[in-house]
């Protein structure tokens, strides 16, 4: 009991610290879950409008058991909670990785936990305080969800079943961040490696249901296809929710058990020491970021490379059964393609545009941990300017979407036989990326005390633009919400001038960071 002393003291600290964005966290989960469930009678008001659904996830557009996962039945809960439980659960996962992270790792790299531990705090306090609050956020995201989709007249059962997967994801992410936080040192890759492996894992279910037969029975294997065979309103079923409690409870045992074998501040993996001396090109603040950043980008680059690389190859072949799909022809048609594996890769393609964002905004807004924890202080008493300082991770910031998309392009179009296609399909993207990276540095620079809430708050704005056109809102809400809608493939290739547009934007706003990070005082916390 005595590793444990402290624990409610560390608990009530972290709620305190994350008194914005954990309700942030269940506001944006709860609506992302729950949107299609308030708008059911707009959505499906017919059988045929059913069916139609039904059919598409089913037999005619692959992407949808691709990344949602099939329906399990064609009432319109059952088809609501299709289309909601694969952007819910991935969204669950990842607030729970980062906040695990953040209040375990992350401390002990700032050396707050070993100030804490002088006084009477043991040694698995932060570890404990920072899974009960994330698995009890997960309780309380299940009881909301659950209650708002039974409220909206949807069966009590099945919106149970519905809100215990997204609690049931959330407690799977918390499990591997707590265990990726004692194997590296590294705060970011511990929490992006976390849920990077989430998501690669509901990318594997995903290609097994679309491959069916003996591949969908293999993907038992795997957590995310328990959450997806509880199969809300739709016969539903319970003992899934048994693996994924016996999961969780494997992965914060072990994550105690490896806190306790190593060191403060040390990890199962040791960092590997740097050479005793410099070449000078090393000694700079571009260089400096770069070393900062590059175990994290290249964990991206191996991801996206193992991900897209068979995809393009299953994808081409999986298109074959969906040629004649009306949908798919249309979806190739406004794209300006006759081929509908052209649309399928599109579709997936930009889906994977927001998690390449998220991370860009995270390497962009690095300058905001650097500055709250006095690092930028050091760096800024050696004869270095503060753009040169921030210069070093903006540049990695704006490099990252064109590394990763041009990734993305190559194994697609490796796979697929389209190289061309597939790059010029990834690479549009990116200005829409950098206007998301230049919100992120006018924030930093403009409004220091908000920049690690606020960048977050657009980027959802912009999200919820894009799936309101699930919802059937009109369309300017989206092309005046979001970049991203300007660089849509479904909506035609984007003109030189679209292009040009949101470069000056993105340029723009980066400016205005920069310049108003020369004029302000720094922040420390």
């Amino acid at each position: 009991m005595a590793d444990l002393a402290g624990t409610w003291q560390v608990l009530r600290h972290i709620l305190h610290r994350d008194r914005w964005v954990l309700p942030l966290w269940l506001l944006g989960t709860w609506t992302l879950a729950t949107s299609r469930a308030l708008s059911i009678a707009t959505v499906y008001p017919d059988e045929a409008a059913r069916r139609l659904r039904y059919d598409a996830v089913m037999s005619d557009v692959p992407m949808f058991k691709l990344f949602q996962g099939p329906a399990y039945g064609d009432s319109a809960a059952a088809l609501v909670a299709q289309e909601s439980v694969a952007g819910g659960t991935l969204l669950a996962a990842l607030w729970a990785c980062l906040l695990v992270v953040r209040h375990t790792r992350a401390e002990e790299q700032a050396g707050r936990t070993e100030l804490a531990r002088a006084g009477v705090v043991g040694r698995h306090a932060h570890l404990a305080a920072a899974l009960t609050e994330v698995l009890g956020a997960a309780v309380l995201l299940a009881v909301l969800v659950a209650a708002t989709m039974a409220a909206a007249g949807l069966p009590v059962t099945g919106s149970v079943v519905f809100g215990l997967v997204l609690g049931a994801a959330a407690a799977i992410g918390a499990g591997l961040a707590a265990v990726a936080a004692q194997v590296t040192a590294n705060p970011r890759l511990a929490a992006w490696g976390a849920f990077l492996l989430f998501f690669a894992l509901h990318f594997v279910r995903g290609i097994g249901d679309l491959a069916g037969g003996s591949a969908a029975r293999a993907v038992w294997a795997v957590p995310n296809a328990w959450l997806q065979r509880t199969r809300p309103f739709a016969d539903e079923r319970w003992w899934p929710f048994g693996l994924v409690l016996v999961l969780v409870v494997v992965l914060v045992v072990v994550a105690f058990r490896l806190s306790a074998r190593r060191d403060l501040a040390a990890a199962v993996v040791a960092p590997r020491p740097g050479p005793d001396g410099a070449e000078e090109w090393v000694r700079g603040p571009i260089a400096m970021a770069w070393r900062q950043h590059r175990t994290a980008l290249l964990v991206w680059v191996a991801a996206l490379s193992a991900v897209t690389i068979p995809s393009g190859f299953g994808g081409t072949a999986a298109m074959e059964s969906y040629a004649t799909s009306d949908l798919m022809a249309e979806w190739a048609a406004a794209m300006g393609t006759g081929d509908p594996a052209d649309a399928f890769f599109a579709y997936i393609v930009f889906t994977m545009v927001f998690p390449v964002t998220i991370y860009a905004m995270a390497t962009a807004l690095r300058v905001v941990g650097e500055e709250r924890s006095g690092l930028a202080e050091t760096v800024l008493a050696r004869p270095t300017t503060r753009l040169a300082w921030a210069g070093g991770h903006l540049l990695v910031a704006a490099s990252v979407p064109v590394v990763l998309e041009l990734v993305i392009g190559l194994g697609f179009g490796i796979g697929s036989g389209q190289l061309g296609t597939m790059l010029r399909t990834t690479m549009v993207l990116v200005p829409a990326v950098w206007v998301m990276v230049g919100v992120a540095v006018a924030a930093f620079g403009l409004v220091p005390r908000l920049a690690a809430v606020l960048p977050w708050l657009v980027f959802a704005v912009a999200l919820t633009g894009e799936l309101g056109q699930h919802l059937g809102w009109p369309r300017w809400t989206f092309l005046v919400t979001s970049p991203f809608s300007h660089v849509m493939p479904f909506y035609g290739p984007p003109s030189a001038g679209t292009v040009l547009a949101l470069m000056l934007l993105a340029a723009g706003l980066t400016a205005a960071g920069l310049v108003g990070l020369r004029r302000r005082d720094l922040v420390t916390s």
